[in-house]
């Protein structure tokens, strides 16, 4: 889409301030799905409601454009002053020029409580906070893996990688299945491939990239750990334990399926389905741990807000525990603090899905905080389709990581290391 056609109908940023008796408008934009558009909109009203000084204006921009409209308005000097921003394009949007950090605006003590993967970090500094996060999980049922005589895993007591495979073994062997497990594999978004199965591969011992330095994936994503994984992957399509195509997301719900690996929002839909036999798993344990992916949409302040201060004070009310447990009752979100846990009807202690929070506040990890992240993505999904096409599994581990250490090598401000790096703010 050309930038000129992205700007067409833009709302300016903030513009020049108001008549005195008139409040400060904040510009906000935000990228948010049906269930959760009404709750943002009436915690907007509220932070409009409680103070006199800032009106916040809002307006919902497609996921399909998010990243090329906010391309387009940073080069236009029209940003808005609060910005929604995916977890994982943070440091790309830092490191182009699009946000500040707020850590010197909002206080410790509204940052401190919040979980680790709902805060946007770059080179040290705090860019972003979140209200929610999600969290991935092993969806069963109790009467199937009672008649299979298989153990009823805990967080913490998880399966291991042997029983989970053998639990897969006696679903196939026991003819009720053509596929005992979902993995969500028909979908070719990059984002799901990495945030899905890159935790597997953290399991295993290995990762994505070289975390300390963010400046390699050689000896790491091609290491014997990463390896090992894959072919594990691999195996899994070759003993038709998974599909590589499922036709529709119901295999599970439909009982095409014993098990299907997915995340807090479709519980809705199997609770509905399944009342009480509903199980909700952790992750195996592949050897060093289990881990689920972390880290969803936040709010941060673009680089062109003139008014900071206002839009700090707006993230800081967005962030108590009040706002946060509203926002998890009425859209079904995991909130990420005890205390907005606890003023949740599902996610307090003894709630129906108390279970996503502590999966997400035990084994929860942030995907690459790097701008190479889009291309790390991409380099992962591509091998690990290639792996489950069958093809050979250091190969393509090999090409993922030629591919990622080729565009760190041409540029190394990339590198959380790197002396020369641009300061922000």
């Amino acid at each position: 889409i050309a930038t000129g056609i992205i700007l067409t109908g833009l709302v300016a940023g903030c513009g020049s301030p108001p008549a005195k008796h008139q409040r400060i408008e904040l510009k906000l934009w935000k990228q948010t799905t049906k269930l959760e558009e009404p709750a943002y909109q009436a915690a907007i009203a509220r932070f409009n409601a409680a103070q006199q000084k800032w009106h916040v204006t809002a307006q919902s921009i497609p996921q399909s454009n998010y990243t090329q409209s906010i391309v387009a308005a940073s080069l236009a000097d029209r940003l808005p002053c609060i910005v929604m921003v995916d977890h994982p394009k943070v440091a790309s949007f830092v490191w182009a020029g699009h946000l500040r950090p707020i850590d010197d605006l909002v206080p410790a003590k509204t940052l401190s409580p919040i979980s680790a993967t709902a805060i946007g970090r770059y080179r040290g500094r705090i860019y972003s906070a979140g209200q929610f996060d999600a969290s991935l999980a092993i969806f069963a049922r109790r009467s199937t893996l009672n008649r299979l005589g298989a153990r009823i895993p805990s967080i913490d007591q998880p399966w291991t990688l042997t029983e989970f495979d053998a639990v897969l073994e006696r679903m196939k062997a026991s003819g009720a299945y053509r596929y005992p497990l979902d993995l969500a594999t028909r979908d070719l978004n990059p984002d799901w491939w990495t945030y899905a199965f890159s935790p597997m591969l953290q399991s295993s011992g290995a990762d994505l990239i070289d975390r300390e330095t963010m400046g390699r994936a050689g000896g790491v994503l091609n290491s014997a750990e990463a390896s090992r994984f894959a072919v594990w992957f691999q195996s899994l399509f070759s003993r038709n334990l998974v599909s590589r195509r499922e036709p529709d997301d119901n295999a599970f719900i439909n009982g095409r399926a014993g098990l299907v690996y997915t995340g807090n929002w479709w519980e809705p839909t199997y609770r509905k389905a399944l009342g009480d036999d509903l199980l909700i798993l952790p992750p195996p344990d592949f050897g060093a741990g289990p881990v689920i992916g972390g880290g969803s949409w936040q709010w941060g302040i673009s680089s062109q807000c003139p008014h900071p201060q206002g839009a700090a004070e707006f993230i800081e009310f967005m962030l108590q525990p009040r706002e946060i447990a509203a926002l998890s009752d009425m859209a079904g979100m995991v909130p990420v603090s005890e205390e907005s846990a606890a003023l949740t009807r599902d996610f307090r202690i003894g709630g129906k899905n108390r279970v996503f929070f502590d999966l997400m506040r035990r084994f929860a990890r942030n995907r690459p905080e790097t701008p190479a992240f889009p291309v790390i993505s991409n380099a992962f999904t591509n091998a690990m389709r290639r792996v489950m096409e069958g093809e050979i599994v250091d190969d393509a581990l090999d090409d993922a990581v030629d591919d990622i250490d080729r565009t760190l090598a041409d540029n190394p401000s990339y590198r959380i290391d790197f002396a020369g790096h641009r300061q922000q703010g």
